[in-house]
């Protein structure tokens, strides 16, 4: 059975919809579309529209990724079209009617269409890319759709907190949507919202050119003070009297944060506690750790959730969160597409689990694109090593040597985060080469962390906790000098760890180091989406002030 998952939006341009009053920057109410694709339960491909369009977060309807993750399959022989709905031009409501329907069967005429539900998808992608074979979800972030029927779209409409229970020989169950209505439970709504009053502060640019400054202010927060005597902006509660939507098993109620409480705007944007834009980084990073921590405790002592937890949702990005969450407990599983890029592969796994097909994903779940092994380089300044061995000896003696080097190899990343495949390396052992890195190609904000990438075997003589985390979703606290270039202003990083099993080509590269640890950041220019293809990395090269480029067994210089 051939199954596609989609999301993206449906017929109507999302960048003509900016001025949607959803919309709270430069990016559209609906991003990060994205499509992927299974043959018999067999994950084949995954891509996000942006890596192809080159149009940074595109939420337009995925055309180029359903070309690229069929290949030479046509759309006549897709037997199922798992869809996720979007939001409708120009309105905060979800419509699922008979002419999207034709939409979709015009481009997929012989195949059945689903649909499936935002947290539904965001649940699938982290329970299916799981090692668990039973436990619970939680799902987390701005805005999805709601409730586990398709009555009453119109009016149900803020769904951004989702918990329930699987067991993937029996079955997934139990969904709950906890109500977020008035500023109840909109942790993702709170970080965002605020995070654009801080940026906006800290940078002067204005809020409508703004890109995604979530991710910033998380950044930013390192190098601000925490003022404990500033009260949250929150207040936390268990609603005792109250029952959850379709539950006979529980009695207590709910956890409830209520943001929106107090009067934030004087905090953040009138300033009547006189922060600077480093103390309110700070000030709402902590209160959202407090807050979620709280809530999750709180689920997890009354019976929500059990001690294999799979998270999703774009909250699940703040990495500072994750490394507490993951202390309350035994299993954690958050997978490296938390955002809305990981709807499709949802979706698709969904429908597979529905279908009951034995589902395969590839051992490394973050490499989910394609490889263009048979490549061949025709530049001038280029060099093929016969030996990969002897390849990686002479980009080692250049990364001593503090230069920077493209590194493109194998499957592409599905997600937000280049994990080895599409990255640009330096040395971490020089502090002044996060500022170089930063200066000749990111063009970042200087306060923004650069991740490292490291041999897993040597994680404990680096960090603490000494924790595995391959897919980058966790910071951990440097305990040596030896690597400045990536030790954060709290003396954290947000480090990678590898092994042969699951990046055979990289860790090659590492050991060739005297340190197994490499400065490690996505191949783009800031703004734009981590590169795709071999003339995606020439075309960057060339543009980049980059000194050297490997494809494949290629080095390229220039």
């Amino acid at each position: 059975m051939k199954i596609i998952g989609l999301y993206g939006a449906l017929n109507w341009d999302v960048w003509e919809d900016i001025s949607n009053p959803c919309t709270t920057s430069s990016t559209p109410y609906i991003h990060d579309s994205s499509c992927s694709y299974f043959e018999d339960g067999r994950h084949i491909r995954s891509i996000s529209e942006e890596r192809l369009s080159r149009i940074k977060h595109d939420g337009n309807f995925p055309f180029k990724s359903i070309d690229y993750c069929l290949g030479e399959v046509s759309k006549e022989e897709v037997d199922i079209v798992s869809y996720v709905p979007c939001g409708v031009k120009s309105q905060g409501k979800f419509l699922i009617d008979e002419e999207n329907k034709k939409f979709l069967k015009s481009i997929f005429p012989n195949a059945q269409i689903w649909y499936v539900r935002h947290h539904i998808a965001h649940a699938a992608s982290s329970v299916f890319t799981s090692p668990f074979n039973d436990g619970s979800f939680f799902t987390l972030d701005g805005a999805g759709s709601s409730l586990w029927d398709f009555a009453d779209l119109s009016e149900k409409f803020n769904e951004n907190t989702t918990t329930g229970f699987f067991d993937k020989s029996k079955n997934i169950s139990r969904f709950y949507d906890f109500p977020s209505d008035a500023g109840v439970n909109t942790f993702g709504d709170y970080y965002s919202i605020f995070s654009h009053f801080i940026y906006t502060q800290k940078t002067g640019v204005d809020l409508t050119k703004a890109d995604k400054p979530e991710g910033k202010v998380m950044g930013l927060s390192a190098y601000g003070s925490f003022d404990p005597t500033i009260e949250p902006p929150y207040t936390k509660s268990t609603e005792a009297s109250k029952q959850l939507f379709n539950i006979d098993r529980y009695e207590f109620g709910y956890p409830v944060v209520n943001f929106f409480d107090y009067l934030l705007v004087d905090i953040y944007l009138n300033n009547t506690k006189n922060l600077s834009a480093e103390d309110k980084a700070c000030y709402i990073q902590r209160h959202f750790e407090d807050a979620l921590c709280w809530f999750l405790e709180e689920l997890k002592n009354n019976g929500y959730l059990n001690e294999n937890v799979c998270f999703a949702g774009g909250c699940f990005l703040n990495i500072l969160a994750n490394s507490k969450i993951k202390n309350i407990f035994s299993n954690v599983h958050i997978p490296p597409y938390t955002e809305d890029s990981g709807l499709s592969l949802g979706a698709a796994l969904w429908a597979a689990y529905k279908m009951k097909e034995t589902i395969e994903m590839p051992q490394n779940i973050a490499l989910l694109g394609k490889s263009y092994d048979d490549y061949v380089v025709e530049e001038e300044n280029s060099k093929y090593y016969e030996d990969f061995d002897d390849l990686c000896e002479v980009v080692a003696n250049a990364l001593e040597q503090d230069k920077i080097v493209g590194w493109f190899q194998g499957r592409s990343e599905h997600g937000p985060r280049a994990l080895g495949s599409r990255s640009l390396l330096m040395s971490p052992k020089n502090k002044s080469n996060k500022d170089i890195m930063n200066s000749r190609v990111k063009h970042r904000e200087y306060w923004r962390p650069f991740a490292g990438i490291m041999l897993e075997e040597h994680v404990g003589e680096y960090f603490e906790p000494g924790d595995k985390t391959p897919y980058m979703l966790h910071s951990q606290t440097s305990i040596t000098d030896k690597i400045p270039a990536i030790d954060h202003g709290d003396r954290t990083c947000r480090i990678q760890t590898v092994n042969e099993e699951l990046n055979p080509r990289i860790c090659k590269l590492l050991r060739k180091l005297e340190v197994p640890v490499l400065l490690n950041t996505s191949f783009n220019d800031n703004g734009e989406p981590i590169i795709e293809t071999p003339e995606d990395a020439i075309a960057s090269f060339k543009k980049m002030d980059i000194d050297y480029l490997v494809i494949g067994n290629y080095l390229l210089w220039n």
